[in-house]
């Protein structure tokens, strides 16, 4: 079976091709080991490339996007669909390309596959007149839809119910696995006798962590010695930037996949401070499955499906908007060993995850 995936180039702050980063490049690539033929088109509005590459076997076609680029877009598009014969578009990252995508699968009557691996309505191009009426179309009339979260499949019950297939984020568990503490300390030259707080992913007040920065300088007057290890990049909104210049927060702009590893297993605790609000109730990071993999004790707000994940761990979830709870957890999950979260991760590679979607694409 032939797919053309249409996508976003960037997810928060990442380059899914430059970088082989996220949902898309792990999801898609595991597909095409189950005999699928996959190919990316994929929509460039920041370095606005032109260009096609090959990613993990698959072929990438990259175009730019913008109002000037608009119509040569949608034009590279339908060349795409008309001469590869594809037998379904699959349309993830924006709902732009749920709704261009559902057009183009109609026009070239093949089947369109719509994955909502957010809360599209918190994005930008949701503002645009008319988006929501659209977007909506295109779920309810989408041959089937998958989303990232069980919490995200509720909230779209109110516009489509049947053959919605919920698909999370997965794991490389040979990637995230559980390292030495000091090893990992050392390769990053982080303190050795410290105890240290870390959080990885983008630095947005939205995502908590401006939370997380208050809750340290409390808990730094009772621990001397506490640090606070931020691990990513400040997001696109600069009113979203959480200050993080305060005496003991260490902070990496970004580090590889591999880095990552060694910033949470060099970690006394790790936490996921996401305030209440319409990204974090239907999302499911990255970093939940990251940090289970990796069995360093974690503390989280219980929203969305990291509830799921993490009930039954004692002192792993706490309110979320809740300072004095998370400074509780945080202060008892440092004294903590490591927790096995890991083999609540058997079935939670992006292997599985793959064969999740095999089935729903074979059950059309």
């Amino acid at each position: 079976m032939k797919i053309l995936v249409l996508t976003s180039r960037y997810t928060a702050t990442r380059d899914i091709i430059g970088e082989n980063f996220g949902r898309q490049t792990r999801l898609f690539s595991a597909l095409k080991k189950l005999n699928y033929e996959i190919d990316f088109f994929v929509a460039d509005y920041r370095k606005f490339e032109n260009k096609n590459a090959k990613l993990n076997g698959i072929s990438v076609m990259i175009r730019p996007f913008n109002f000037f680029y608009f119509f040569d877009f949608l034009k590279d598009l339908n060349s795409a669909l008309k001469n590869k014969k594809y037998d379904a578009v699959i349309a993830s990252s924006d709902p732009l390309w749920g709704i261009i995508g559902y057009y183009f699968s109609k026009k070239h009557s093949i089947k369109f596959i719509y994955d909502l691996h957010d809360n599209y309505e918190t994005y930008e191009s949701y503002k645009i007149p008319f988006m929501k009426q659209f977007d909506n179309y295109a779920v309810r009339n989408a041959a089937f839809v998958t989303t990232v979260s069980y919490a995200l499949k509720e909230k779209i019950s109110n516009v489509r119910k049947k053959d919605v297939f919920v698909i999370q984020n997965g794991i490389n568990l040979e990637l995230f696995k559980p390292m030495d503490k000091i090893y990992c300390r050392k390769k990053l030259n982080l303190p050795l006798k410290s105890k240290l707080i870390a959080y990885t992913g983008t630095l947005q007040k939205s995502l908590g962590v401006d939370i997380l920065v208050s809750v340290f300088e409390n808990l730094k007057q009772k621990i001397p010695d506490l640090k606070l290890i931020l691990v990513g990049r400040f997001g696109a909104d600069k009113n979203d930037d959480p200050d993080i210049k305060k005496k003991g927060v260490i902070s990496f702009d970004a580090l590889s996949q591999k880095d990552v590893v060694l910033a949470i297993n060099a970690a006394d605790v790790v936490v996921m401070p996401s305030p209440s609000n319409e990204f974090t109730k239907y999302c499911f990071p990255y970093k939940c499955a990251e940090y289970m993999a990796c069995n360093t004790p974690i503390v989280a707000s219980s929203l969305s499906d990291v509830t799921l994940m993490l009930k039954g761990y004692k002192g792993s979830l706490c309110k979320p908007d809740d300072k004095e709870a998370l400074s509780r957890k945080i202060k008892v999950q440092l004294s903590k060993g490591r927790v096995d979260y890991r083999k609540k991760l058997k079935n939670f590679t992006w292997d599985d995850m793959a064969k999740k979607l095999d089935k729903a694409i074979k059950g059309i």
